[in-house]
């Protein structure tokens, strides 16, 4: 097949979709899109140009902002595919992006609930979780330099006090806890923030720590997510951390149980008191940690590498 892949790199991530679909055996045109929210920036004669058999949508900004793009691809009945979730700023349920999901033929959705709202409506959308690539995220043999890190960013930036990232980080400042990622200003109370911009820098910093934290929460003050729905919002990390043969410690809900069981990765309940419990019950328990170390190493290599999921959504695309 012939693809034509609209995307915006990120971290090395985004563009190199393009080359998992090269390795399943496909012919790749990359247009890369410079910002999100440009209305009609992408030019109709590019589908005319190339001749795509689908167009693949790195993001559904693009969908959105780009109607009349869309349109003539419909015209030309060449499918849309995307692989992504919702945009978390807004809500999905809303009309404006019914509109949107209606447009795009596969929906391959990082998030489950948001998978069954889809199906739910009618829509041909399939769960499709993230992943990692190995050459990224590796074994890397290093002294434990932090008992507890966290690499990413902040939630409600113009407000820190209600940033709720910010909170539990401050919550383990008893611990030895590095902070990396940008836009905290240098600090979180009084823990430093020490900016990275590379995978290697974030691949080091798990391989330093004993304990690698995933705070999966909504960057947004809506409650539609995060109280009417409970939902959490999953990031490249939570493969990451175990693929370098590290330990994670994420937010026990259902959807994240269906991937790692607690025999695999660590656990704590949302509040700062269970956070607590589980950082120092796992920092005890050296013995613990290794042994689920190296089960959750095994399980994301055998099953979670981009890879595999861009040969899953292929099969079910070739199918139809």
């Amino acid at each position: 097949m012939k693809i034509l892949y609209i995307y915006k790199d990120y971290m090395k991530r985004r563009k190199s979709y393009g080359k998992m679909m090269t390795q399943c055996g496909h012919d790749v045109v990359y247009l890369e899109v410079k910002k999100k929210k440009l209305i009609d920036q992408i030019a109709l004669k590019i589908i005319d140009k190339h001749k795509p058999d689908i167009i693949w949508f790195q993001n559904v900004s693009y969908v959105k902002n780009n109607t009349s793009f869309v349109e003539y691809a419909k015209h030309k009945n060449i499918p849309i595919v995307i692989y992504f979730t919702f945009v978390p700023q807004e809500r999905y349920d809303s009309k404006e992006w019914m509109g949107v999901w209606k447009k795009i033929d596969y929906l391959f959705i990082h998030s489950k609930h948001f998978h069954n709202f889809l199906k739910e409506n009618g829509l041909n959308s399939y769960y499709m979780p993230l992943g990692f690539y190995p050459d990224q995220y590796y074994k890397i043999n290093n002294k434990k330099k932090y008992d507890v890190s966290f690499c990413g960013m902040p939630l409600v930036r113009e407000d820190k006090d209600h940033d709720k990232r910010a909170i539990y980080i401050r919550s383990l400042k008893k611990h030895k806890i590095a902070v990396y990622g940008d836009g905290f200003n240098g600090k979180v109370g009084n823990i430093p923030v020490y900016k990275y911009k590379t995978h290697e820098v974030q691949n080091q910093v798990y391989s330093k720590t004993i304990i690698s934290l995933d705070l999966p929460f909504f960057s947004t003050p809506d409650p539609f997510y995060m109280k009417e729905h409970r939902q959490y919002h999953v990031k490249n990390r939570f493969f990451e951390i175990p693929a370098s043969g590290n330990f994670l410690l994420t937010v026990r809900c259902p959807e994240f149980l269906e991937i790692f069981g607690e025999d695999t990765v660590g656990y704590y309940d949302d509040s700062i008191e269970s956070l607590r419990e589980s950082v120092a019950r796992y920092l005890k328990d050296k013995d613990l940690r290794n042994k689920m170390i190296k089960k959750a190493y095994k399980l994301v290599s055998d099953k979670h590498t981009y890879l595999h999921r861009f040969k899953d959504m292929f099969k079910i695309i070739l199918q139809d």
